[in-house]
């Protein structure tokens, strides 16, 4: 593989992203082993809505979730029928949520009692019934999260404000069941349990109270990877075990999960050029010609992308500040060590960088260039995008 990584380093000479999809692959499939049929596992597109990491997942038959036009589109131009779409996101308005219904999405999940009343206006405008899913917005005592954890957040509402809305008289909606999920790359399965406990037993609760159907228990994603050398990754077979155990204890019909950075995030990689070394006040700096503007991960929840210098078997024995090109501090990618002796010219790989990675990110701040993509599948090298200069879309 290095040899293939070193061919496109020769050929653009500019930072790209490289994916994997033969690890994708062999990974998903081992995910849906001995999964019970009625666990069902949907991709979230934020993660990575990449093409060519979409169609991998439609023909393994994952479910979509969606959480925005721009997904929506992604999703159906990749092949996808509009009945293994499932939208999310808080920010669906009355004009998008018909969107969604003409272009044959199966669920929607409703983030709100407006939703839920645009929905009902929009099925029976239409003459249909429209399978839907409320998310719930619990309170709890865990901390924070990039999905919110023990924070006020516009993803869902509380029961208190669902007790509000008079269900009977959404007659164009056919509720299944409710989502809840506020927190993200947790690496642990026992916590993972707890919060899955507490939230079924609020649904349920819920359900039971408002004379609901609780066909359908969303819990999300929240699986994590690892951002550093050291720490164990999640087993799934423990997840797995976890998922069936509660399907049993608490007699549920389906789970839902939709799944990101756990599916894509470790057959991704991010490569950028070292173009400065340097000594200040104590620290020895390196400066990439990539920073923030491709992998604004870092910038946003203060944790790096674990990072080696590519094609190196020397020991990583000097620390090192990383920086990227832009003229702000924030465009600081970590502290890592690497061989004493790298030098301008040498390369950074950046791991786990298959999902948050460049659309997540500031790529068009300063007018560097735009990273190149890399898929690798079946064995062959194909290139979607190579990196595109400030010519290229600069008005």
């Amino acid at each position: 593989m290095q040899d293939k990584i070193q061919s496109i380093i020769d050929r653009f000479d500019a930072p790209f992203f490289f994916y994997n999809l033969d690890h994708l692959k062999a990974k998903l499939e081992d995910m849906k082993q001995g999964l019970d049929p009625d666990i069902k596992l949907w991709y979230a597109c934020k993660a990575n809505p990449m093409s060519a990491v979409i169609k991998v997942l439609r023909n393994l038959g994952f479910g979509l979730d969606v959480a925005s036009s721009g997904e929506l589109h992604q999703v159906l131009n990749t092949g996808v029928q509009g009945s293994k779409i499932l939208a999310t996101g808080p920010g669906k308005s009355k004009e998008y949520l018909e969107h969604l219904i003409k272009n044959g999405v199966q669920t929607i999940v409703l983030e709100s009692p407006n939703q839920a009343v645009w929905l009902n206006e929009v099925a029976e405008k239409l003459d249909k019934k429209i399978d839907c899913l409320l998310r719930l917005q619990l309170s709890w005592s865990e901390g924070k999260s990039v999905l919110g954890g023990d924070e006020i957040t516009p993803f869902g509402v509380d029961t208190e404000t669902w007790d509000t809305v008079d269900f009977k008289s959404l007659a164009h909606l056919n509720i299944r069941g409710f989502h809840c999920f506020q927190w993200g790359n947790m690496l642990e399965v026992s916590k993972l349990e707890k919060i899955w406990e507490v939230t079924i037993n609020t649904a349920l609760e819920f359900a039971k109270k408002h004379s609901l159907k609780s066909e359908v228990l969303d819990l999300g994603g929240g699986l994590g990877i690892p951002y550093d050398f050291e720490t164990p990754p999640i087993d799934f077979t423990e997840v797995k075990a976890v998922l069936h155990k509660l399907k049993e204890k608490y007699k549920l019909q389906e789970i839902w999960m939709e799944l990101g950075r756990f599916v894509i995030g470790d057959s991704g990689r991010y490569y950028c050029k070292v173009v400065d070394i340097k000594k200040s006040r104590g620290k020895n700096l390196i400066v990439t010609d990539g920073g923030i503007n491709h992998i604004a991960r870092v910038a946003l929840v203060n944790q790096a992308f674990p990072i080696k210098q590519f094609a190196s078997d020397k020991e990583h024995d000097q620390a090192f500040q990383i920086h990227g090109p832009l003229c702000t501090a924030l465009d600081k990618l970590g502290e890592f060590p690497l061989p004493a002796d790298i030098k301008i010219g040498d390369w950074l790989e950046f791991h786990g960088a298959g999902a948050y990675g460049f659309t997540e990110s500031m790529p068009y701040f300063l007018c560097h260039m735009l990273p190149g993509e890399v898929v690798y599948y079946n064995g062959d090298l194909m290139i979607p995008r190579p990196p595109k200069t400030s010519y290229d879309w600069m008005i």
